[in-house]
């Protein structure tokens, strides 16, 4: 197995983002605890907000404020399921 997995968040084509397979299981699960608060975090703000005269762009802005974090989270927790 290589040492270091792309996230499924990259942008490009040439993954720059990559996930270390060595790394703790503490280490993972603190970063992937992170990034899920976030993503959680955006979503239950969004709750509150009004959206009558918004546009597309600003719920694909959204969406994708929210999907990078809690994918790379669940990226990480893959990673510590692997390990377990």
């Amino acid at each position: 197995m290589d040492r270091y997995r792309p996230f499924k968040t990259n942008a490009t084509a040439i993954s720059v983002m990559l996930l270390d397979t060595n790394a703790g299981s503490s280490q993972l699960l603190e970063n992937a605890l992170l990034r899920i608060r976030a993503g959680t975090g955006l979503l239950e703000a969004l709750t509150s907000v009004s959206f009558e005269h918004s546009d597309k762009a600003d719920f694909y802005r959204l969406i994708l404020s929210a999907y990078l974090p809690l994918q790379d989270g669940l990226d990480l927790l893959e990673q510590l399921q692997s390990q377990s």
